[in-house]
């Protein structure tokens, strides 16, 4: 419908109203947004809604944190609410046994989740689907369990006479004080996360769930990146879960269930997944539909079903789907970048490939110059059960050259580019580039010695902008740590727009940037786009494997 309106006043004032408030600082929009909410809620008067709006928050911060495991990486996580479980008992035992102040707690009760993600994510890094599911499932049910039992933490009973919040001598001890409190992590949570997922690391993230194959040979680690996810989904639990127990003031193992693992699945499913503002939306109707629906007295919960139910066959995709929209404002990317930006990151480029080379020579290893051998294959076997794919393969490519492997279909060349990449690991034979062995490394380590590939079936990260699809392949080249990305900080601001200013450098010189006459989306060009045509494939995806700046 808008597409329809584009060229019409109401389409064009839509248009510019949305650019205008996409220049808006996300974390100003946010604290807006929830300002208004707060003091609409407050203005009712009513302490009954006041306590459900704070339910809302604290599902909505649960749901920011699933939102990072199951709507970025992609993982299925049944067993969310032991985070929520280790937060609460954390924070709770700290403040009736040490009888620390609520929010001196709150910085171990995420140190303490983020680690148990670490512990459950390390374990279940290359598990998948109904597998990882069931790990997950029976973590939840272990950490309940653990509590239940744990003399220390109560047993059954829990912990009770949690304390109040206190900040600077005032106690927070009203419906009203806990909404403004939960108002104020939620809108950190937001914030954090709106940071990770238009960072180096969302798009990882996006692109393992998208296509983990794709994502490992542009050098995007993928086990690493699921373990990230799992500890960073953790934080954001045991935030929520160290507000809810000074909330409620008792907590038991009884409110960490694996229903409560599903209510939050629903949340994020509900309103979009990977959508930050579809939280907010399944939050407020998973938690304030049913106490809509309280007169309905024994039968509302039937009801509740079924408005769901109908709500997903209705929209599948979430009541607020993700649309991955253009570079955010403060990239400070131009619609057209001069000329001179492009020459500058060649030049750069042709320095650090001179410092690698020096840095490579100083390590003891010799540096092949042009004509002397680079890679060099040595009798690789590779076997599936009866069938010999490779029989003693060896040949060796130098420096500058070009050389092909023909053969017709079936024959073993994508197997043996496979066997060279990290993809399989042969069965006898070495591969040597560099003259390092590269055989038994992982497909993003063997990238980052300087092999890259693509495919003969082109496979891009089709929930990616094309630009996005490009930036993916620069993601061994930079160094940004998570917390420079959760923080947002200079140096990470200055790394995505060098970023950004080299995908299109790279998209613009495979030809893939090229409009026809007649069309003129705006950069970035949306992947749907890209895909009507099908010769246009190819040209991105040689963009994303040479953005990793490969020597072979």
């Amino acid at each position: 419908m808008i597409g329809l309106l584009a060229d019409r006043p109401v389409g064009r004032a839509y248009t510019n109203m949305r650019d205008r408030l996409g220049r808006t600082p996300y974390w100003s929009r946010v604290v807006v947004v929830l300002a208004a909410i707060g003091a609409a809620v407050i203005s009712w008067g009513d302490d009954y809604v006041t306590s459900v709006a704070v339910s809302v928050a604290t599902y909505a911060m649960l749901g920011l944190g699933l939102n990072i495991v199951v709507g970025y990486a992609g993982l299925l996580d049944l067993g969310y609410a032991a985070f929520f479980a280790i937060g609460a008992y954390t924070s709770a035992l700290l403040m009736t046994q040490a009888h620390w102040n609520f929010f001196t707690t709150l910085p171990f009760a995420v140190l303490f989740t983020g680690t148990a993600g670490a512990i459950l994510g390390y374990p279940t890094l290359r598990l998948r689907s109904d597998y990882l599911a069931i790990v997950t499932l029976g973590f939840g049910e272990m950490t309940r369990i653990t509590f239940n039992n744990w003399e220390f933490a109560g047993g059954p009973n829990g912990v009770l006479g949690i304390p109040w919040p206190n900040f600077f001598g005032y106690e927070l001890n009203t419906q009203g004080d806990f909404f403004f409190v939960g108002l104020f992590l939620l809108a950190i949570a937001m914030i954090f996360a709106e940071h990770l997922d238009h960072s180096r690391l969302g798009r990882g993230w996006v692109a393992i769930r998208e296509d983990e194959f794709a994502a490992e040979s542009v050098g995007v680690p993928s086990l690493r990146l699921k373990l990230f996810a799992y500890v960073m989904g953790g934080m954001w639990g045991g935030l929520a879960g160290a507000f809810f127990a000074t909330r409620i003031g008792a907590i038991d193992p009884t409110s960490f269930t694996f229903q409560l693992s599903v209510l939050i699945l629903i949340v994020i499913v509900l309103g979009g997944t990977g959508s930050l503002p579809g939280v907010l939306l399944g939050a407020l109707v998973v938690v304030g539909l049913p106490e809509v629906l309280r007169e309905a007295a024994d039968t509302r919960l039937l009801v509740f079903a079924i408005l769901l139910v109908g709500m997903m066959l209705l929209r599948p995709q979430g009541l607020w789907p993700r649309i991955r929209r253009k570079p955010k404002p403060f990239y400070g990317l131009q619609e057209e970048e001069a000329e001179d930006v492009a020459a500058r990151i060649l030049r750069e480029h042709q320095i650090q490939m001179e410092a690698r080379d020096r840095r490579h020579a100083a390590s003891g290893h010799k540096v092949p110059s042009v004509g002397e051998t680079l890679l060099q294959v040595e009798g690789v076997v590779q076997q599936f059960g009866g069938l010999r794919a490779i029989d003693n393969v060896s040949f060796s490519v130098r420096r500058g050259e070009i050389f092909s492997i023909i053969g017709p279909n079936g024959g073993g060349k994508t197997t043996l580019f496979n066997c060279i990449t990290g993809v399989q690991r042969p069965k006898r034979g070495q591969v040597l580039f560099d003259g390092r062995p590269v055989v038994g490394l992982r497909p993003h380590v063997i990238v980052g010695r300087g092999i890259g590939r693509t495919f003969q079936g082109i496979r891009l990260f089709k929930n990616m902008a094309v630009f996005e699809n490009v930036m993916v392949g620069l993601y061994p080249r930079h160094r940004t740590m998570t917390w420079q990305a959760m923080l947002h900080t200079p140096g990470e601001r200055k790394d995505e727009l060098r970023t950004l200013q080299e995908s299109r450098r790279w998209l613009s010189s495979s030809g893939s940037n090229r409009r026809p006459a007649g069309w003129r989306p705006s950069f970035p060009t949306p992947i749907s786009d890209a895909l009507r045509s099908r010769a246009r494939w190819p040209p991105i995806r040689i963009s994303c494997c040479l953005t990793s700046r490969p020597r072979a």
